[in-house]
């Protein structure tokens, strides 16, 4: 399944803008196609990402989904960090993605981390089906 590109400035063009001549892993797609490339269950961690911009106090944030549990967090923010990245785990649970029908059902807690992982979908593939379920 290939995605449609974010609809904000990417946090890696962001980070060209500065000056870092390192890619950043992971950062510059909301959903990377490996979350929604099986139709089987997939874990998915929900990550809101800052990073500062040059010659302003404000920072450029971004929430994404990523494939992986806790575990895999700790990968990413190690990475992340490295580049001067600040990231926060906002939530985590598991998608069950059905392409032929356009349809995602997301499994996890509900709440305020439910409802952002809700609208990144919704805004990301606005022609899908999105069901919740706890």
């Amino acid at each position: 399944i290939t995605c449609p590109p974010p609809k904000v400035a990417s946090l890696q063009t962001e980070a060209a803008r500065r000056g870092q001549k390192r890619i950043i892993m992971g950062v510059h797609d909301i959903i990377p196609p490996s979350l929604l490339a099986k139709e089987n269950k997939q874990p998915f961690l929900l990550v809101k990402l800052r990073v500062k911009q040059k010659d302003v106090d404000f920072c450029l944030e971004k929430v994404v989904l990523r494939l992986g549990t806790e575990g895999a967090f700790k990968g990413y923010a190690h990475e992340w960090e490295s580049e001067d990245i600040d990231c926060h785990l906002m939530g985590e649970g598991h998608i069950v993605h059905t392409p032929g029908e356009k349809k995602i059902l997301i499994l996890s807690r509900q709440g305020d981390s439910h409802k952002v992982t809700f609208k990144v979908l919704m805004e990301t593939l606005p022609d899908y089906h999105l069901q919740w379920m706890d």
